[in-house]
């Protein structure tokens, strides 16, 4: 599916929130993940102006609503446990995770995987893949 516009690809995200809890982001540098994150805020009812990337947090909590994870710096599962993402994704029901890793032993049952490339400075092209475990 393309997306031709920043506030197109907002409104994709706000109607993917509706029916999805939790979200895995695999993108081109600078395609969207954060606009994806604000959009899965403003419909849980969090302002989107909060929503920061986490590269170097590791997550941020939301309005203890929305856990929002990169995983771009972490080098093992262990890593996963040992700075209580694992411990904090059993808390949280809506969950977006960028530059997903581990993620057969993550203990997910359900998510969908997204995958953004950037084709211009406006346009981008996602597939959207459903998972289960």
């Amino acid at each position: 599916m393309k997306i031709s516009s920043p506030e197109a690809m907002l409104e994709l995200w706000i109607a993917l929130a509706k029916d999805h809890k939790i979200l895995l982001i695999q993108w081109d540098l600078w395609a969207g993940k954060t606009l994806l994150t604000k959009g899965f805020a403003r419909w849980l009812g969090i302002d989107d102006h909060l929503v920061q990337s986490p590269t170097y947090a590791y997550i941020n909590i939301y309005e203890k609503k929305l856990l929002h994870i990169d995983m771009y710096r972490l080098e093992s599962y262990e890593d996963v446990v040992q700075k209580w993402i694992l411990a904090q994704m059993h808390e949280h029901d809506y969950i977006v995770i960028e530059r997903p890793k581990f993620i057969d032993q993550l203990g997910l049952s359900s998510y969908t995987m997204i995958d953004i490339q950037k084709i211009s400075e406006e346009e981008r092209e996602l597939s959207l893949k459903e998972c289960t475990n």
